[in-house]
This record gives structure tokens, C-alpha cells and sequence, in this order.
């Protein structure tokens, strides 16, 4: 803030030297008369300004599916209400606030105060909330602290048929969860070079997710309560001279979980005497530690920029083991708690420069390290709860990660704009994991052409080239298949190429154009992922025919395809799964502004989607049900201007959204023998949603010192 006002005070003293000048040539031809000239490009204001916005919101029909990450999820009136504002005083103190959505689970808002050039403290609120689904059930019962009960009269069974009282024990449930974080954070100006800032954050998540479990062949969907804290804190140091900058940091992150584990009753017979409960471990408690360091320097020479960056972890989580079993009797293995102990480190080096007019070249090398300093434990585990199934050694997950890239442009001439450019990244891992390195490769080259002065297109091409280390199955958990490879593992060829465009038809009509083809193929994945192919386009016509009306149009294509191979193993043959995912979307807009009172605002969006599954076993292709979804919306927005002051907002909206998952339609509580499942059901939905809201606004800044106008 002091460098604005330094800026400005030169202004103003270069414009009395310059006065001072004219002054002794004030009667020269042509002297420019300089009596009204001001210094617009100081707006410090003074006084205060505001405007509130109130009313009401209607969605006649909303569910979880409408209102995911709104809060709108039922047939209800909502508050719709916010406000913001500024307050400045002469001296340079001030204070801001902006508050949004207040009436819903998504508002957020922040209210900051302080003075120009010398201090700020801000206080936050964001609201983030998450429906998943309002039409599942269960027949599990909280009995607190993350444990869930059947009722008194249940009757286990072998399968979910045979389970009595069933139907009539199911209770509906609503999965989602709300997170709320809130901020406070401060900066202050310590020089005209130093700052210092700080900020603690607090994010809490609470609700109820889903999770599965199993007991050996038979399995259910459960409610899992989630209470998670996180309290975060920052500081920082920042330098900034002519020619360089530096800013230290520290951050530390300290997760909390109100649980250890969710424990259930066994809705099925037991395979054993008392196996009659099973639980799950939820996410430890554990911290982050982390000091870092960042900045750059411009070098004196070929207009050189030099970037910096390195930072020093520490993770940490030492939370209990629970018993090996909830049978009775389980014993907690030794020595009592994991003491898992990860150091990260981050090392990074930039560097830009134009050695030639026509010429820029930029490259980047950064390398990431992770040390699991945590000590192996050799532990015995139970199958479901029931069965003794050996030991298994704790994996450390150890890796070093080089990143290199750059890449140079050429302007041959003023319309022609050509590159190359390429990244290599090398993984170097730790014992006990299943590959002891890979390596990425990935070289492009464009050419923008701008043979009109509207007219612009772009064409970019490359490839890519993954290889990795030999395959150690004996590092695999215990009974996955050896002959697959982890996607991020398996050796992979990729070809790529873009193309863009832009056209100013006429100064009222323009076409935007874009278009995308890449391949993915695993030429040595014996099983699992053989290919991945991707196609895009896009297209956007805009067009303004009057100074009051503006239309949009535009339209877009996507086509996902894979290839898997799969092999069960023994007399089993081997088998193919062909996966085809095509998204449409089509919309088209306007703007109008009918009068100096009316501004209308119109759009609609068609967009439908469509996947297909195909499965080969030793014979022709067999198809798996289509699923599909397609959404429908159409918006309209009217504004009324009563005054400068007073203006009314009227919104409507038809939304409708529809879809079709044969793994899940139809599938409730009791539908497959060996699932007591949630009932999850495909998302849909048919809204009608209104909004009426005025805002008003108050209140009128004063002239800035220098005497102009906001």
C-alpha cells in the first residue's frame, strides 16, 4: 500500500515540476493548459458506501440429488439474504465486509479492517455442504460413540431373504455432511519492504457418510458418522526489493477424528461362535509440520527472471491399534501404535529469459523426496473377523521424484508464434515397494498463426513414453493379483494433439472453436487397463446485433473409451470389458437490456450423457445395460432498477435431471441374497425454483484528496 502511495506522491511531484516548467513558458505556442488536470489514479476514498439484498428463495421439488452442495435439498422457503460494504476515513483506516448466501448451508462471508500500508485482520466464514442421498435406509441403529446396533427382535440369517424383521426394522436415513471452516488471519507492513502475516484456520466436517464392510462372502452398506477437526496455522515473513524477493513460512495441520472406529452388529448367522460383530478403523488422528522458503531474482542480463522455492516436512501419526478382532479376548498387537514418521522435503529451480527479441525460453527442475522413517511391524491379521490369516509386514512408502521441463517460442514474424517444449519425471522408491523406479517423457510442439488480426488459430501435438522397473509381486498385499499393474505403474504409450481457434467474424459476431484427440495404450499390461482413447470438441458462436441485446450459443462432444482384460485364473478363461462414455451439452443465452428500469437475462442448457459396457468371454460381445443421464435447465433472470439505489431481482429457473444405473436401480435392502445394502438409488430430480430479492443501496463515498470522482 505505501509503494501505491509513493507511486502516487511522484505523480503529483512530477505534475508541479512540470507546472513549475509550463509556468515559465506559459506563453509559448501550444502550451498545454494543465490548470484542470487531476490524478485520477489515486482513489483514496473517504466515507462509506453499502448495499444489503434480502428476500426469498422457493424450490418446489429439490432433493438431495438438486441441492448436493447448496443446502436446497427439500420443497421449502429459504432466506435469501447479504450485504457488503466499505468504510474508509482520510487517515487511510478502513474496513470491508462481504456476506453471501446466509440463508443457506453454502454461505460464506469475510469482514476485514485495518489501515493503508500498515496493518489488515480479516475474519472468515466458508460453508461447504455435501447431500449424498435422502432415499436409503438401514436397518442399524446409533448406539453412540461410532457404534451401530440392530434391533431387540432381529433375526440373523444367511441371506438378506431370510432376515425377518428386515422391512420392517428399516428406518430412513440421509447421507450427507456439512464442512465449515472459519479463518482469522492478519498482515502487517513492518517496512516498506517487510511483511509479516499469519492466519489460523479451522475446518470441521460433520454428518454421515457411507462405507462398506463384510463378514468373509456376505456383505452391507453402513452409515458412517463423521466428526473430523482440522486447525490449521500459518506464518510468514515476506521481503520484497527492486530486483529480488524472499518469503519464509511456516505451516502446521492437525487433523482430529472424534473416533477410532465404527463398530456394528453382524446382521447375518455367524460363521463362527461370537463372531456376532465387526468393526472398521476410521481415519487416524495425525499432524503436518512444514517450513518453507520461496522467491526470485531478476538477473541483469537477456531479461532474466530466476525462481526459487524449498520447503521441510515432518507427518506424524501415532494413534492407538485396536484389537485384531472383536472377538472376545483380542489382543491389541505390539508395540501398541504404528509411530508412523514421514519426512518430506521440496526442492525447486525456475528460470525465463529472452536471450533473443524473437526468442523466450523458460525451465524448471524441482525434486520431491519422501523418507518413511517408520519403523516396519511384523503384525497377525483376521480374515472378516472370523479367521487367522497370517502376518503381513507394514509397507513404507519411501520415494525420490526429479521433474524436469522447459521448452523455448519463437515469433519468426509478427503473425507466427512457434514452440517446443517437453517434461521428464523420474520416481525413484523405497524398499518393499512393487516397482524400484519409473520414468515419464513427454515432448510437444505448437504453432499459433494470426494471419488476420481476427483471426487466430493454434495447433499443438505430442507424445509421451512411460517405463517402469521390473514387476516384484512379492511386495503385493496379501492376495492381489500379480499380473496386474497399478495404472500410475504400468509402462504406457500416449500420442496427443489440440487445435483452437478464435474468429472475429464481424466487430458484432465471433466463433470460438476447439478440438482434442490423445490415445493412451499399455503394450506390456498382460491384465488389467489396455487402452484409454479420448476425443473433444467445443464451439462457441457469440454475437451482439445492438448496444443493448448480446447472444450466445455454444456446443460440445466427448467421447471416453477403454479397453481391460481380465483373467480369474484356474479353468476360468480370460475375458474382455470395453467401456464407451459419450458427454453431449448444448446451451444457448441472451442478455437484453430493454430500458434504463429492465435487464433481462435467458439460458438453457441441454446435456446428456451416455456409457455403455461390452464384456467378451471366449464368444461375441455381450452388452451390459446403457446408463445414461441428461440434464435440462433453463434460467431466467429479470432486473428491475426502481432507483440508483433500489433495484429488484426476480429468478426462475426449471431444472430437471434424470439418470439410469443398472447396478443401482431397483437394488434395496433385501434385493441381492448376499447385500444388506442402503438402497442407493440412480440421481433425479425436477425443480421449479423461484427467488425475489431487493437490494439497496446506502451511503456515498466522498471525493478522494486528490479531488476526483469514484
Amino acid at each position: 500500500m505505501r509503494a501505491l502511495s509513493r507511486y502516487c506522491t511522484s505523480l503529483v511531484l512530477a505534475a508541479t515540476a512540470a507546472l513549475a516548467g509550463a509556468a515559465a513558458v506559459a506563453d509559448a505556442p501550444g502550451a498545454p493548459d494543465t490548470s484542470s488536470w487531476k490524478c485520477s489514479q489515486c482513489p483514496f476514498l473517504a466515507g462509506y458506501e453499502a448495499q444489503v439484498e434480502g428476500g426469498a428463495l422457493y424450490a418446489d421439488g429439490a432433493n438431495a440429488s438438486y441441492g448436493r452442495y447448496t443446502g436446497i435439498n427439500h420443497s421449502a422457503a429459504y432466506l435469501d439474504a447479504g450485504a457488503s460494504g466499505q468504510y474508509r476515513r482520510s487517515d487511510g483506516l478502513y474496513t470491508n465486509y462481504l456476506l453471501e448466501r446466509l440463508g443457506l448451508a453454502s454461505r460464506d462471508g469475510y469482514v476485514e479492517a485495518g489501515e493503508e500500508g500498515r496493518f489488515e485482520v480479516r475474519l472468515s466464514y466458508d460453508g461447504q455442504p455435501t447431500r449424498l442421498y435422502d432415499v436409503t435406509a438401514t436397518p442399524f441403529r446409533s448406539l453412540g460413540d461410532s457404534v451401530l446396533g440392530l434391533p431387540p427382535a432381529w433375526v440373523a440369517a444367511g441371506s438378506t431373504a431370510g432376515m425377518a424383521q428386515l422391512q420392517a426394522s428399516l428406518v430412513p436415513i440421509n447421507l450427507g455432511y456439512d464442512r465449515r471452516t472459519a479463518a482469522l488471519s492478519g498482515l502487517v507492513f513492518v517496512s516498506s519492504v517487510w511483511t509479516v502475516s499469519g492466519e489460523f484456520r479451522r475446518q470441521e466436517k460433520v454428518g454421515t457418510d457411507f462405507t462398506g464392510a463384510s463378514f468373509l462372502t456376505e456383505a452391507l452398506q453402513l452409515p458412517e458418522p463423521i466428526d473430523y477437526v482440522t486447525n490449521s496455522f500459518d506464518a510468514s515473513a515476506a521481503w520484497a526489493g527492486r530486483i529480488a524477493s524472499l518469503r519464509l513460512s511456516y505451516s502446521g495441520s492437525w487433523f482430529e477424528d472424534d473416533s477410532d472406529s465404527l463398530t456394528f452388529a453382524n446382521p447375518y448367522l455367524a460363521f463362527t461362535p461370537g463372531s456376532t460383530t465387526g468393526r472398521l478403523a476410521l481415519p487416524p488422528s495425525n499432524n503436518l509440520q512444514q517450513l518453507a522458503a520461496a522467491g526470485n531474482v531478476q538477473l541483469p542480463w537477456l531479461a532474466t527472471v530466476l525462481t526459487y522455492s524449498a520447503s521441510f516436512g515432518r507427518l506424524q501419526q501415532n494413534a492407538a491399534f485396536l484389537p485384531v478382532s472383536t472377538l472376545p479376548g483380542a489382543a491389541v498387537p505390539a508395540p501398541g501404535s504404528l509411530d508412523g514418521d514421514v519426512h518430506v522435503s521440496q526442492y525447486a529451480l525456475g528460470l525465463a529469459a529472452r536471450p533473443l527479441r524473437k526468442v523466450s525460453v523458460h525451465a524448471h527442475a524441482s525434486y520431491d523426496g519422501r523418507d518413511d522413517a517408520t519403523t516396519p511391524l511384523t503384525l497377525s491379521y483376521i480374515v472378516t473377523d472370523t479367521f487367522p490369516g497370517g502376518s503381513y509386514v507394514t509397507p513404507r512408502y519411501s520415494e525420490d521424484r526429479v521433474r524436469l521441463d522447459g521448452g523455448a517460442d519463437y515469433s519468426p514474424w509478427s503473425w507466427v508464434k512457434v514452440g517446443v517444449g517437453g517434461e521428464l519425471r523420474e520416481v525413484h522408491y523405497g524398499p518393499g515397494q512393487v516397482i524400484t523406479w519409473s520414468q515419464d517423457a513427454q515432448s510437444f510442439g505448437y504453432a499459433t498463426v494470426t494471419p488476420l488480426a481476427a483471426l487466430s488459430l493454434t495447433l499443438k501435438g505430442g507424445d509421451a513414453a512411460r517405463k517402469a522397473s521390473a514387476f516384484d509381486a512379492a511386495a503385493l498385499p496379501v492376495a492381489e493379483n500379480p499380473l496386474i499393474s497399478a495404472f500410475n505403474y504400468a509402462p504406457r504409450d500416449r500420442v496427443f494433439y489440440s487445435l483452437s481457434g478464435t474468429w472475429s467474424i464481424t466487430p458484432t459476431l465471433s466463433w470460438a472453436v476447439e478440438g482434442f484427440f490423445a490415445n493412451d495404450d499399455y503394450p506390456l499390461s498382460q491384465l488389467g487397463l489396455q487402452s484409454v482413447h479420448e476425443r473433444r470438441g467445443a464451439t462457441t458462436f457469440s454475437w451482439k446485433p445492438l448496444a443493448s441485446l448480446s447472444l450466445y450459443a455454444d456446443a460440445g462432444y466427448q467421447r471416453l473409451y477403454d479397453l481391460q482384460s481380465g483373467f480369474t485364473g484356474g479353468i476360468t478363461p480370460p475375458w474382455l470389458v470395453s467401456d464407451t462414455e459419450r458427454f453431449w451439452n448444448a446451451g444457448a443465452g441472451a442478455e437484453w437490456l430493454v430500458s434504463q428500469r429492465w435487464k433481462l437475462k435467458l439460458d438453457y442448457l441441454h446435456a446428456p450423457s451416455y456409457s455403455d459396457t461390452d464384456i467378451s468371454v471366449n464368444g461375441p460381445a455381450q452388452a451390459f445395460p446403457e446408463n445414461w443421464t441428461r440434464l435440462d435447465r433453463t434460467m431466467l433472470d429479470a432486473t428491475y432498477v426502481r432507483s440508483s439505489a433500489l433495484q429488484l431481482h426476480l429468478r426462475y429457473s426449471y431444472e430437471k435431471f434424470d439418470s439410469a444405473d443398472w447396478a443401482l436401480s431397483g437394488v434395496d435392502a433385501a434385493t441381492v441374497p448376499n447385500l444388506l445394502a442402503l438402497g442407493f438409488q440412480p440421481y433425479r430430480h425436477s425443480v421449479n425454483f423461484f427467488a425475489l430479492t431487493a437490494s439497496y443501496q446506502f451511503g456515498r463515498p466522498a471525493a478522494s484528496a486528490s479531488g476526483s470522482q469514484p
